[in-house]
């Protein structure tokens, strides 16, 4: 499938990187941070500096390779994801006396003069326009994830990994197994994105043995690109955006749910740490340490906050 891309993991000439991808990997490292550690570290020393080994590498040579991703058009943030996999690496290294031969991390130094953009919300991106985009649509796969998509502010590729034993409706709650951070969280769910569920499981595909959620009529897989184009036609079916439109202000996606529903949860006051566990945040991990989230009580949080869609 073409979305499983982010599952391959790279080997490398140099050992220590090889060595450093498994760590992760046995830490619990998600399919996708293993495939941008690895995918990053192999086109570094293998593509743009291969007589180099990972000891020899300077800020220089760092500061070469934003030049180069500068050249191919990349935006600020790709660069810095780039940069964050290399720094990612030289932080492990640095503190594993074994590596006395890698003394600092150059990536890191560069990673300093690259700051974040961090874009507006969309002005298209409300409640209504989103209930709005939901209600056209009519493929009830694609309205399905729409749905889910709203009502939890789960990513569409979270979305898309939902299995038949995940969902746990007649407590309320629907497991995403495949967070960012590679972790798995139980989130609450109301009535009427119970009620679409339902609805979607009698026209489910039966064809093929994959208990996945979300299947295609030929009872493969969906695709991250299916839903987006479905999302993309409503909306412009609609009027909630203009066909073409690529202005970040007037472009709604099935990512634009996640800000949707954070918008919405933090107007109707919900608490932040429990809006963090719905949303899976990836920086949450170590204040959950000390305020741990009840399901029950995130799920009574969220039943008060949520609104309908008015399906």
């Amino acid at each position: 499938m073409a979305d499983d891309w982010y599952k391959t993991v790279y080997e490398n000439k140099h050992d220590v990187v090889n060595e450093f991808i498994r760590k992760k990997q046995s830490t619990g490292c998600s399919h996708r941070t293993l495939n941008s550690y690895s995918r990053t570290l192999k086109k570094f020393f293998h593509e743009q500096f291969p007589n180099l080994t990972p000891s020899e590498v300077t800020v220089r040579h760092v500061e070469d390779y934003v030049v180069t991703l500068d050249q191919r058009g990349l935006s600020q943030n790709t660069k810095r994801r780039y940069l964050e996999s290399l720094s990612a690496f030289y932080d492990w290294t640095m503190k594993r006396p074994r590596f006395e031969d890698i003394t600092g991390n150059p990536a890191a130094v560069v990673l300093e003069d690259i700051p974040k953009k961090i874009r507006e919300r969309p002005d298209c991106a409300t409640w209504e326009n989103g209930a709005k985009i939901i209600r056209e649509m009519t493929d009830p796969r694609n309205k399905t994830v729409a749905v889910l998509l709203a009502k939890t502010g789960c990513r569409v590729s979270e979305a898309l990994e939902v299995k038949m034993d995940d969902l746990m409706l007649d407590e309320g709650f629907v497991r995403l197994r495949e967070r960012k951070g590679g972790k798995q969280t139980v989130v609450p769910v109301d009535e009427e994105t119970i009620q679409a569920i339902e609805r979607f499981k009698f026209t489910r595909p039966t064809n093929g043995n994959s208990d996945y959620l979300f299947l295609s009529i030929r009872g493969n897989r969906v695709s991250k690109t299916q839903v987006q184009r479905a999302v993309k036609d409503a909306a412009v079916e609609t009027g909630v955006m203009d066909r073409g439109e690529d202005r970040f202000h007037k472009k709604f996606t099935p990512h634009t749910y996640r800000t949707v529903f954070t918008t919405l949860m933090r107007n109707q006051g919900m608490k932040q740490h429990i809006l963090r566990y719905i949303r899976g945040d990836a920086a949450s991990e170590t204040m959950d340490i000390y305020t741990r989230v009840d399901r029950e009580d995130a799920r009574k949080e969220y039943l008060d906050c949520i609104k309908i869609l008015g399906l």
